[in-house]
């Protein structure tokens, strides 16, 4: 069992972020987050964010980029990860797959990415949402695809949205050790076919199994994401960090 460390992904505090930058950053860490996931600088300079993250002790998890940017610019991405201090350049988000086919070409789009992406001094990840884990015309899942056939891109699981897909977060995260160094913590209530978001330990995802599981299998980050707040969103933050705390201290 690894003593994973626990960091956010800065999309859960986009609006604060925005407004401002640095001190959302100066909040994070007063928490206790020793790191952060990147998507947007916010306008600033990458130095100048470098010089924010250094000062403050935050270690850069990674940098979200979607798969059709990556396709367009992966030098470009690639030097903003290096410059931010990360090899890790994480595919956030792909289109939907709706049929098997769709699937297939998402899988040969990122490992056409991956193959070249060390060229570039980054590793390539894959960030889940739900519509990765449903399968069609009995093929397996483009995620179980990823997982089984692609072990040059490494996993980011999404373990909230693996669960709101149908799946199990505990299973998948064990079956994916040594696959997946960074995860995604993010915490659902029950709420009829929509999704709603809640800080982690407040929904039914049941992170008092799924946090063990992910520090058995060797996850080294576990990340806060909440994609819609209601109220302040590093009040949330903090919230979701003192459960992920508790969690991860009961299963050491």
């Amino acid at each position: 069992m690894t003593t994973a460390r626990t960091g956010l992904m800065l999309y859960s505090v986009r609006r604060a972020c925005a407004e401002d930058f640095e001190g959302t950053l100066r909040a994070v860490a007063a928490m206790g987050y020793t790191g952060v996931e990147l998507f947007d600088l916010h306008g600033h300079d990458v130095a100048e964010v470098r010089g924010w993250l250094d000062e403050l002790g935050l270690v850069v998890c990674g940098l979200h980029a979607p798969l059709t940017a990556v396709e367009d610019d992966l030098p470009g991405h690639a030097a903003t990860a290096r410059a931010l201090g990360t090899d890790r350049l994480v595919i956030s988000w792909v289109d939907e797959p709706t049929t098997a086919a769709e699937a297939a070409d998402i899988e040969r789009r990122l490992g056409l990415v991956a193959a070249v992406a060390g060229a570039q001094g980054v590793r390539l990840g894959f960030h889940n949402h739900w519509g990765e884990l449903r399968s069609f015309d009995g093929e397996p899942a483009l995620l179980e695809r990823l997982l089984v056939e692609m072990p040059e891109l490494f996993l980011e699981l999404d373990l909230g949205w693996a669960w709101y897909a149908g799946a199990d977060p505990a299973d998948l995260v064990s079956r994916a050790a040594g696959r997946a160094p960074l995860v995604h913590v993010k915490d659902f209530r029950r709420n009829g076919s929509e999704p709603s978001f809640c800080p982690v330990g407040d929904g039914d995802v049941g992170y008092e199994t799924v946090v063990p599981a992910a520090l058995a299998a060797g996850v080294e980050w576990l990340l806060v994401e909440q994609d819609q707040v209601d109220g302040p969103e590093l009040d949330a933050a903090e919230r979701s960090f003192a459960a992920v705390g508790r969690f991860a201290g009961a299963a050491r």
